[in-house]
This record gives structure tokens, sequence and C-alpha cells, in this order.
């Protein structure tokens, strides 16, 4: 089981699946789509800011110094997609049951390759210099950004990962990570955090190896 620290004042529930099989099996997609249509028809034409559960990415996104109205959270993006009748992108299963479990929760999640991650792993502050190459081909910069470390440096960021931590269809193992507020009630996040866990065996298979729930004192 990988170490995991919080350095920053949020919640974190962190999941961790080996053995899996990532393909591009539409079934997951379906699923997404379906519930994103569900929001279009109970929300559509009302503001985005009072549909329930909205509130709590932004106060993450505050509680990180990012203004969440500059930097949309990713959940709320995909959310405000389907509000307009667009649909999401469909990349693998895998990606396919994170988005699923991003706009379900309306809470933004990541999902990484384990075989790619080294050591323990901490969010904290990006320091003077610390950089990579983002999944867009781009620097990604992170002074004063939270960033996600192993012992190698930095991999993911609010603003894209990158694309040494990357999942694709040879993935076989992932480190998952469902982003809270601090006061996010964690008997909530457990359930949601299971319910990821879950629906990523059944559509991608796996054993789950550990689930847990972080705060900045853990």
């Amino acid at each position: 089981m990988t170490n995991f620290k919080l350095h920053l004042p949020i919640r974190a529930g962190v999941i961790e699946v080996k053995e899996i099989t990532v393909s591009e099996d539409k079934r997951v997609y379906q699923k997404l789509s379906k519930f994103g249509r569900a929001y279009h028809d109970k929300y559509s034409g009302n503001p985005v800011s009072e549909i329930p559960g909205v509130q709590n990415a932004c106060k993450l996104f505050r509680a990180l110094g990012i203004e969440p109205t500059k930097h949309r959270p990713s959940s709320e993006a995909m959310l405000r997609r389907f509000l307009k009748g667009k649909e999401a992108y469909s990349v693998n299963s895998l990606v396919d049951v994170s988005n699923w479990c991003a706009l379900d929760f309306l809470l933004p999640n990541g999902v990484y390759d384990r075989s790619n991650i080294f050591g323990n792993i901490e969010l904290r502050k990006g320091r003077i210099g610390e950089s990579y190459i983002g999944l867009n081909n781009l620097d990604v910069h992170l002074k004063e950004r939270y960033a996600l470390a192993d012992e190698q440096g930095p991999f993911g960021s609010p603003k894209t990962d990158s694309r040494r931590t990357c999942v694709d269809v040879d993935t076989r193992e992932i480190i998952a990570i469902i982003y809270a507020p601090e006061d996010y009630d964690p008997k909530r996040l457990r359930e949601q955090c299971e319910l990821y866990s879950d629906r990523l065996i059944e559509f991608c298979g796996g054993v789950l190896e550990s689930c847990l729930i972080l705060n900045n004192q853990s």
C-alpha cells in the first residue's frame, strides 16, 4: 500500500486497485452519458451554483488557492457540458469510470498508473523550478500551485496531469484520488470511494488493495 500524505487543508479518498484490464468498452460511457442527460433534464436552465453538490468542489478549489470561477473543477466543467446539451468524450473504460464518478459525486478526481509512481506520495505546494510535461504536451509550472508528487517529483496538478503517470490500455494497476473540501463528511466520502472501486472492478476487473480517507491531520 502506498504511503500518502496531505500537506494542504483538504480531504481525500485514495483507492488502489491492481490487476485491471483497460479497454474501449462503451458500456461505461453509455452510463456516463445517461447520467449527464438526467442532469440536463432536471437542471437545464437553472443556475449551476444552485445545483446540490456543486459548491463542494468550489470550496475545495478555494482551499487550494484556485479561484473556481476562473479555473473550473473538472467535475463542474463536465456538468456544464451536459447542461448545454453536449456530450462528454469517451477515452477508455478506466477514464470513463472516473468521469462518471466525478459527475455523480460532483467532486474532481485523478487516476494514475501506479507502475510509474515511485515511493511515497504527497499533496503539497509546488516549489520553485518544479514542472513536468502535461497531457497537453506543454510544460506545467507548479510554483505555489498544488502539486501531487512522488519521490521523483510532481506528476499532478489542477491544470493537467503529467504524461509520466497517465493511464492507457496497458495500465494494470492504479491509484485513484477523489478530492473533497476539508469539512466534507468522511463517511460519505468513503461510500463514494467504495462506489468508485465497485464500478471500476465491474467494468475493468481488478482487485481492490486499499481504500483510505485522509485529511491534513492524517
